[in-house]
């Protein structure tokens, strides 16, 4: 059984951070690490550990090269933050009432 998960640019996450502009902010590289990441925390038996994004998400590297994302990479944290609220807010009002957040 393969373990090949291909996630093209035309898929809902790709789609949704399009949505949220990340396109302009951030590169490419970027983007796929930030969709493997997404991958990796909604499967079952993720810890929040580097080893775990990595196997989750079937991504193709080894983990250091995540730690290095996340300790050296260049990129703009305050703009996804601020994405990620605005999109929260928009969904309150047009929802009228609370939403529930998962917190990682």
């Amino acid at each position: 059984m393969s373990h090949d998960n291909r996630i093209t640019e035309n898929s809902a996450i790709y789609q949704y951070l399009f949505k949220l502009n990340f396109m302009l902010y951030f590169t490419k590289p970027v983007i796929r690490h930030i969709v493997e990441f997404i991958i990796a925390a909604v499967q079952k038996g993720y810890s929040g550990t580097v080893t775990d994004i990595v196997n989750l998400s079937f991504a193709h590297c080894h983990r250091t090269t995540f730690g290095k994302f996340l300790s050296q990479g260049v990129w703009n944290i305050e703009y996804a933050w601020r994405a990620i609220r605005r999109e929260v807010i928009r969904i309150i009002y047009q929802l009228s009432q609370p939403i529930k957040v998962l917190c990682l």
